[in-house]
């Protein structure tokens, strides 16, 4: 489960680690955008997602875009709101079969760039927030999908997050994790030739650390 994270990199730090596995990250007019640092991204918020440009062979080139973060599937044709399912996480375990996430996850794969996210332990009211961050790196990128739905209130592109099974850093937190991919595996996500099904599961102990976040913060 992932319903908060933050991205707090400069754009042009993630063009480096783009650059660093040799697939080049393009913009609109050539200038890198200037977007906001955002500690809490929550659903329904707009946030920055990377996909490729051509998705048999995302080594060509990969862009970056805003879209929803909640998964409006192309076929609701009502208003935003009409839409009701909460799709800002897909299990990858049944992804590929679920009727809103099957189409964007056979044709619609995106990174999701987050420098954090968070997860609650305890009872209500009196819960621990934690944070959640890619041990030794300074970002990171979700396997995630998007879409692109005409809806009574216009064109929306959204997205969701995948999640899997937890592993040993983050079992104790919570019985779901979001699929955290390795940075050689960013081009082979995007690649719509690739069979991605091995990388759908967490990483092996030590692959993610967790400390207390900012009580401060609203649940």
């Amino acid at each position: 489960m992932c319903n908060r994270y933050g991205y707090l990199a400069p754009v042009s730090r993630l063009a480096d680690v783009f650059s660093e596995i040799r697939i080049p990250l393009l913009f609109d007019g050539g200038a890198v955008p200037n977007l906001p640092p955002q500690d809490h991204i929550r659903p329904t918020n707009i946030a920055p997602i990377v996909r490729a440009l051509n998705p048999a062979a995302p080594e060509g080139g990969v862009t970056l875009v805003e879209a929803r973060w909640w998964l409006i599937p192309f076929f609701h044709k009502g208003t935003v709101k009409e839409w009701k399912p909460m799709c800002t996480n897909a299990r990858s375990e049944t992804v590929a079969t679920t009727a809103t996430f099957r189409e964007p996850f056979r044709r619609r794969r995106c990174l999701v760039p987050a420098t954090h996210y968070f997860e609650w332990t305890g009872e209500k009211g009196a819960k621990t927030m934690w944070r959640f961050t890619r041990t030794g790196a300074d970002l990171f990128c979700f396997a995630g999908l998007w879409d692109r739905a005409t809806t009574a209130d216009g064109v929306i592109e959204s997205f969701t997050i995948l999640t899997c099974a937890p592993g040993p850093d983050c079992a104790p937190y919570h019985t779901r994790q979001p699929v955290v991919l390795e940075q050689e595996d960013w081009g082979r996500w995007l690649d719509l030739t690739a069979d991605v099904s091995s990388l759908m599961r967490a990483g092996p102990a030590g692959t993610i650390s967790v400390a207390l976040a900012d009580e401060g913060a609203a649940a």
